[in-house]
């Protein structure tokens, strides 16, 4: 459990990080580390950028400005991107249902989740997973 969220960390910080030739890189802002930090310890339960900014003290306009100045993304893209991430985690390596997933990612109901993640990947979450199992021929 630790090596996956050390991996999923990991994964994030490689979503965020500028891609390379696009210039001088700007010192990064400490709101926006206190944002990505907060996103990392809160996104199974905040999906709102507004719940972020509360919680931080700053406000949405603030989050979105130093989130495209770091990164190019918007913040609710962002924490999208980590929804997702570990959504596609969890469906590749896990064996919980889609239900149970959906509720580990905050969400109160499984079709909720399942148009959200079929929105953002372009294939629903039972797709997803079967293409990470093996098929019942290749075993044979």
């Amino acid at each position: 459990a630790a090596l996956a969220r050390a991996l999923a960390a990991a994964l994030l910080l490689l979503v965020m990080a500028e891609p390379e030739g696009s210039g001088r890189r700007l010192p990064t802002h400490e709101v926006f580390v206190w944002f990505r930090d907060e996103l990392e310890a809160s996104f199974r339960t905040r999906h709102k950028v507004a719940d972020y900014a509360a919680r931080l003290g700053y406000s949405t306009r603030t989050l979105n400005r130093l989130a495209r100045e770091n990164t190019g993304l918007s913040a609710k893209q962002l924490i999208d991107e980590r929804v997702v991430l570990e959504a596609k985690r969890l469906l590749a390596h896990g064996p919980d249902p889609v239900a149970r997933i959906a509720g580990q990612l905050g969400f109160d109901d499984p079709s909720n989740f399942s148009k959200y993640f079929q929105h953002r990947t372009g294939t629903t979450p039972a797709a997803f997973r079967d293409r990470f199992r093996p098929s019942a021929e290749s075993s044979v």
